[in-house]
């Protein structure tokens, strides 16, 4: 589903007519985020400077769906430049084109995958340098073989651990804690191979974590049994985990 958040009832349609069938239009954030786990790509357009006015709305959002890539359509005319310093968004399309440039840009954004999309919020993030560097490295490599542990990621990107420890804690003041970040990745990691018909076995060899380990940090994250974890749904997971392990990292806190 492609979302719409538009700033007039003339701009839905236009945007809807360009998005398609897959196009639903939200009218409050609190619509937006309730069905938010079906949404692929959200087009969040404003004219003239009224978008000013809607940058809040705006950062309400990427709080609340923070693996949802955001376009933004605004007129050519507006300074552009203070309002990218306050939002992230995934791309920006002007009005003038939106006919002949909105439906390929969304169809690149939906191509790109979730930790991809949270990877490049986290990297434009005002985060520490260390703290990014290594959450834009965790997020990439969980679509592989997750890091499993802050030692591992520290080598990895050159930095003491103990630092990363600090400026996670700083960071997401007590929401979350580097531990349960990464496990949470493995665990996501180990239900996509699942997904896959991958016995459990084969996938603790992948994830490079025994069964147990896996078993441990699934009933720590998301709270339940490997066999429960295999009802639910991945965009559920996903969605949990972008609230509750990346919108801490996000926020740029008072």
């Amino acid at each position: 589903m492609i979302g719409i958040f538009a700033g007039s009832a003339a701009e839905a349609r236009t945007m809807s007519s360009v998005a398609g069938t897959e196009a639903r239009v939200f009218r409050t954030v609190s619509e937006l985020a309730e069905d938010g786990r079906g949404i692929e790509c959200l087009v969040f357009s404003s004219r003239g400077r009224s978008l000013a006015a809607r940058l809040d709305l705006l950062r309400e959002i990427e709080r609340k769906l923070p693996w949802v890539p955001v376009i933004l359509v605004a007129d050519r005319e507006i300074a552009i430049a203070p309002v990218l310093s306050r939002v992230k968004v995934a791309d920006l399309v002007w009005f003038e084109d939106v006919g002949r440039e909105l439906a390929p840009r969304i169809e690149a954004a939906r191509g790109v995958s979730a930790l991809l999309q949270l990877s490049e919020k986290i990297r434009r993030s005002g985060a520490p340098p260390a703290l990014r560097a290594a959450i834009v490295h965790s997020l990439r490599q969980a679509r592989n073989t997750p890091v499993r542990n802050v030692k591992e990621l520290a080598a990895a990107v050159g930095c003491s651990p103990v630092t990363l420890f600090q400026q996670f804690g700083a960071r997401a003041s007590g929401r979350t804690t580097f531990s349960r970040f990464l496990g949470a990745l493995a665990i996501m990691r180990a239900q996509q191979l699942r997904a896959l018909g991958i016995s459990w076995k084969r996938v603790a060899e992948q994830v490079g974590l025994s069964r147990g380990t896996l078993a441990r940090r699934s009933n720590r994250w998301p709270g339940c049994t490997l066999s429960e974890l295999d009802r639910i749904a991945p965009d559920q997971l996903l969605a949990a985990f972008a609230s509750e392990h990346v919108a801490p990292l996000l926020d740029e806190g008072p």
